[in-house]
C-alpha cells in the first residue's frame, strides 16, 4: 500500500493555500468595517423615524385636543390613544436620551450627525 500522490495525482500548493488566505484577508479588511458603518446608519435612522412619528403625533394632539402637550412630552406618552405602550420609544443611538418638543416651534428634538446628542 503507498501512501501519497500517484505521478499523474495533482495537490495544492503551499503558494496557493498562501494566495486564497490572502485574498481572504483582503476581502474581510474591505467588508467588514462597511457592516458596522451600516448599523450606525440605521440607528440614526430609526432615531429619525422615532422623531418624525412622534411630531406627527404632537401635531394630532394640538388638533384634538386645543393644546400643545407638555415639554417632557409625559401627557402624550401617558395616553394610549397615541402610545399604546404607554411610554415614548427609546432612542437607538443614545438610549438613555429622550425626546422632547423645543417650545418654539413645537418641535420634537432629534439628534443629528457631528452634534451632542439631545439630553
Amino acid at each position: 500500500m503507498k501512501i501519497g500522490l500517484n505521478k499523474n495525482e495533482k495537490g495544492i500548493a503551499l503558494g496557493e493555500i498562501i494566495l486564497i488566505a490572502l485574498l481572504i484577508s483582503i476581502l474581510s479588511i474591505i467588508m467588514v468595517p462597511r457592516f458596522f458603518d451600516v448599523s450606525e446608519d440605521a440607528k440614526w435612522e430609526a432615531c429619525l423615524a422615532n422623531v418624525a412619528n412622534i411630531n406627527a403625533l404632537v401635531q394630532l394632539y394640538y388638533i384634538k385636543e386645543g393644546t400643545w402637550p407638555m415639554v417632557d412630552l409625559s401627557d402624550i406618552a401617558a395616553n394610549v390613544n397615541y402610545f399604546v405602550e404607554q411610554k415614548l420609544p427609546d432612542c437607538p443611538v443614545t438610549p438613555a436620551a429622550t425626546y422632547f418638543i423645543y417650545p418654539t416651534g413645537h418641535r420634537v428634538s432629534g439628534h443629528k450627525r457631528g452634534v451632542t446628542p439631545h439630553p
